[in-house]
Parts: structure tokens; sequence; C-alpha cells
């Protein structure tokens, strides 16, 4: 069962409006494709975590970043 952090939603709130849409979808793909995952605020920016750290994202300015 995966695990949602309020504090994921908060930071994609603040976002820049341009990022929230993709920040929310990247979210949603990580949890359907893989429903163990646990969310985190790792550094500062969301994480997602399956036995041990699988990937995380961040929105800037003027782009976003997703890594694994």
């Amino acid at each position: 069962m995966s695990t949602k952090d309020p504090r994921i939603d908060a930071y994609i709130a603040r976002s820049a409006e341009f990022a929230r849409p993709i920040l929310a979808h990247l979210r949603a793909l990580v949890h359907t494709t893989c429903p163990e995952v646990v969310e985190a605020l790792k550094w500062g920016h969301p994480s997602f975590e399956y036995e041990g750290i699988l990937c995380g994202m961040a929105a800037f300015k003027q782009h976003c970043a997703f890594g694994f």
C-alpha cells in the first residue's frame, strides 16, 4: 500500500503554476507503477522510497526535474 505525505501536497501547491500538473502527474505515475512506494521529503524535495530511495522530483523557477 502506498503512503502519501501531506508535505508533498504542500510542495506541489507552492510550486510554479506550470509545474503543478507535471508534478501531480509524475506523483500519480509513480504510485500507479509501484503501489508499495512511500513518499518522503528529502533535501527539501519530494522523493519516493521502495527498498531505499527509488526516485525524486523537484520544481524550479522555469523547469522541473525527475530522476532515479
